[in-house]
């Protein structure tokens, strides 16, 4: 009896490890699948998809692009690790893009969740109504502002319809920005304003809806020469002039707040001049002229949002590629410029440099223009640099830039994070935001985009 149950003991024993040996390979996860739905006849699509294997097996993966090229099973890739892959249609139409995942012991997995992809092209879409003035004189000239997307992100151009009368096609502008449009009524009565865009290859979208504009022949006129200057670095003076046309009542000052969908009256005068403290907002502004129950709308609309310059790469002082940057203080755009020219010192407002003769860091500073003929990396010619200031890091890009001072801005400020929000101001009174981001020591580049306030001296940078 006692032998038979050391055999039962031993069996059991033997069982339980045969079985934990021969446990059964699980295949990996449907992968998640991710990617555009739209796009244009040959243009490259990138498309990203994961998944996870039970055992932390290595995945390869295969494509089903939906037309008729091959499907092919990609290399290895480590669970979860997320992989890219770009593709181009040659013609148009919808197709179903799926993926599928197999590990190591080539277990696949089930087919992802299809995305639909829409291939062709297409027509603008339709603006939104026009905004302008809705009162205007006959013989004044007023500007109506458009805005419409492109389903493929496409420049697009506007034409207006003046009521009966349409004009010119005008442009192009970028997708989703503001057209502008100019027109001077002939005749008294009520027109409907409405406007539609094209793309390069003229397809075109549906009018608009309209706007309804009131147009009287008085002896009336709008204010002239709207000009913009900081009163504070955080206030705003407006002055104009006097219509030619009739004597107003007033003056009413309005705002369009930067994020907000229209203009706000802000404040009624007596005289040419406002001061209007947007409390760290940035917008358009313009002025109307009362007269009566009618207001005449100034031509001019004047911004104080600051001018964006999307990510470019800023080499460190010694790393090949441009390690200077500067803003154009008309148009309020940046560029990047070698620290090798004597020339560059008109037009550079900070550069990069970990202060050593290399460019491995492992510390990258932003530092101003005129360190660099002193920088160990000894390639910045003397010459007449400008000087320029950072703050230490931010935590918001929509608030006001601290006030300068030297206890708050400094010549140089370490990229101590990644990414990282420095204020800047300039030797000539001007203040941006700065985001610097990537920072690729091995290459040596840091990722840069950029936020320029044009009105000298405002230090509002909401956007």
């Amino acid at each position: 009896m006692r032998r038979t149950i050391v055999l039962f003991v031993v069996c059991g024993v033997m069982l339980a490890v045969f079985s934990a040996g021969c446990k059964k390979n699980r295949p990996p996860t449907a992968p998640q699948l991710s990617g555009p739905t739209l796009g244009k006849p040959s243009a490259t699509l990138t498309y990203t998809f994961s998944s996870t294997d039970p055992e932390n097996q290595e995945i390869a993966y295969t494509v089903a692009w939906g037309d008729t090229s091959a499907g092919e099973w990609s290399l290895t890739s480590a669970s979860g690790q997320q992989v890219t892959r770009t593709h181009a249609y040659a013609d148009s139409g919808a197709y179903h893009v799926k993926v599928k995942a197999r590990d190591a012991q080539l277990a696949e997995s089930e087919w992802s969740d299809s995305i639909v992809v829409s291939i062709g092209f297409r027509p603008p879409n339709q603006p939104g109504k026009p905004s302008g003035p809705a009162s205007c004189s006959v013989g004044v000239a007023y500007t109506f502002t458009a805005k419409t997307t492109h389903p493929l992100g496409d420049s697009v151009w506007f034409q207006f319809d003046w009521g009966g009368a349409v004009g010119n096609w005008g442009g192009p502008v970028a997708s989703d920005s503001q057209f502008q449009g100019q027109h001077v009524f002939d005749s008294v009565g009520t027109f409907g304003i409405a406007v539609r865009a094209k793309d390069a290859r003229g397809d075109t979208s549906a009018w608009s809806e309209s706007l309804n504009v009131t147009v009287v022949r008085s002896p009336a006129g709008p204010p002239l020469s709207l000009q913009l200057s900081a009163a504070t670095d955080s206030t705003i003076t407006l002055s104009w002039a006097a219509p030619t046309q009739g004597t107003p009542t007033g003056y009413n000052v309005y705002f369009k707040d930067v994020a907000g969908a229209s203009f706000a009256l802000v404040e009624t005068v007596s005289t040419t001049t406002a001061t209007h403290d947007p409390h760290g907002a940035t917008g358009l502004y313009t002025v109307s002229a009362v007269f009566g129950a009618v207001e005449h709308f100034c031509a001019d609309t004047l911004s104080t949002v600051p001018v964006y310059t999307a990510q470019t790469a800023v080499s460190e002082l010694n790393a090949a590629g441009y390690s200077g940057y500067g803003w154009d203080r008309s148009a309020g755009t940046g560029a990047t410029y070698t620290m090798t020219l004597p020339a560059s010192a008109d037009y550079v407002d900070f550069y990069i440099t970990d202060f050593a003769p290399i460019f491995y860091g492992p510390t990258y500073s932003i530092a101003s223009p005129d360190m660099g003929p002193s920088d160990p990396g000894n390639v910045v010619p003397a010459g007449l640099w400008r000087v320029s200031a950072f703050s230490n890091a931010l935590t918001s890009e929509t608030a006001p830039l601290p006030t300068y001072s030297t206890s708050t801005y400094f010549t140089y400020t370490d990229l101590a994070t990644d990414p990282i929000l420095v204020g800047c101001y300039t030797t000539d009174g001007y203040y941006a935001l700065v985001e610097l981001s990537d920072y690729n020591t091995g290459a040596g580049t840091v990722s840069t985009q950029s936020w320029f306030q044009r009105v000298h001296g405002l230090r509002l940078i909401k956007h």
